[in-house]
């Protein structure tokens, strides 16, 4: 009896004990304390800058023979590095073997040197469709071609043709570069059938269309810029940067996008007025619901770009929002558009 007794309290003991050692721990009050979230992943967008017309013939050149081939972009250079993709209009050929002109010549060609300073200015794509890259025939565009190929620059547009063969795509966004300076290349017609061709066989694409076009050393757009920019967003362009008239043209919304008629001179040697050695860059930064444009005036000295400072920066934005979109002037004053989905 005693022995069964000695069992039983045995037993309970260690029912007691293995129910304290295996009896689970109470669940929190609020159990997200203890479960870690997945992490939401930040989204970085691109940032991409687009600069005006880029020249290495003439006074530009004589000063890269002077000093070095990275001479125009030397105080520049690390602002176009802080960006991911960088885009400008390249305002003639590159050439193995260059022809002298005199510095009232309208012809050029760019030392092949000349590529130095797009690589160390981080260019990424440059747009051929102006009226100077045939300057040297069909030869000196396509030695042009070859020569950013193999410099890994990508380029888009061609002098004459409007079609869409030199399209380039990156990161779900085409670039389009047009020329219409010539009065019998393409019509409105054509270039809005182009446009609705790209954006339907690319629909979740957002086309940008880097056109050459507009009257020289007018700081607002002309009527036919204006009809072509409006007949090219109705057809499915989401944005529109211009480039020739040497001067910085005022800014348009237009249906909810922008139309930026001209960017003005990024690296030439026009130092005959105000006007045409400034230029504007404009940061882009595509977010899911939102675009987020930046406004950088820039102040071409001796061939070299630079950003202004800032009394500098107040005035030429303040003069660009006088002649821009009433919807716009404050934005552009501030320096910064979002033009949301």
């Amino acid at each position: 009896m005693k022995g069964k007794i000695l069992l039983f309290i045995f037993i309970a003991v260690f029912l007691f004990c293995g129910l304290q050692v295996f009896k689970p721990e109470a669940a929190p009050a609020d159990i997200s304390s203890v479960i870690e979230s997945p992490k939401q992943e930040e989204f970085e967008p691109e940032k991409i800058l687009f600069v005006g017309d880029m020249m290495f013939d003439r006074g530009v050149e004589r000063l890269m023979q002077q000093t070095s081939f990275t001479y125009p972009i030397d105080t520049i250079k690390d602002f176009l590095n802080s960006f991911n993709f960088v885009i400008g209009n390249l305002e003639g050929p590159i050439n193995e073997v260059t022809k002298d002109f005199p510095d009232s010549s309208l012809t050029f060609s760019f030392d092949k040197k000349s590529i130095e300073s797009l690589k160390e200015g981080n260019f990424s794509l440059v747009s051929l469709a102006n009226n100077h890259t045939l300057n040297m025939g069909r030869e000196g565009l396509n030695e042009t071609r070859d020569i950013l190929t193999k410099n890994n620059i990508a380029f888009t547009g061609d002098p004459v043709d409007c079609d869409p063969d030199y399209l380039y795509q990156k990161d779900g966004i085409t670039y389009y570069g047009i020329n219409v300076t010539f009065s019998s290349n393409c019509s409105n017609k054509q270039i809005a059938n182009q446009v609705e061709d790209i954006k339907f066989y690319n629909q979740e694409t957002f086309l940008i269309v880097l056109v050459h076009w507009g009257t020289e050393y007018k700081i607002v757009n002309s009527q036919q810029q204006e009809d072509l920019a409006h007949v090219m967003i109705d057809a499915g362009a989401d944005l529109i940067v211009g480039g020739h008239p040497h001067v910085v043209q005022n800014i348009e919304k237009y249906n909810n996008k922008l139309i930026f008629y001209s960017l003005g001179n990024f690296i030439f040697d026009q130092y005959f007025s105000k006007e045409t050695q400034e230029g504007l860059g404009v940061g882009m930064e595509i977010y899911k619901e939102k675009k987020v444009f930046t406004l950088y005036p820039i102040i071409n000295k001796m061939s070299q770009p630079k950003l202004m400072e800032d009394i500098e920066k107040v005035e030429f934005l303040s003069s660009l929002a006088e002649n821009s979109s009433e919807e716009l002037k404050e934005s552009i004053i501030s320096g910064k558009i979002e033009i949301n989905e």
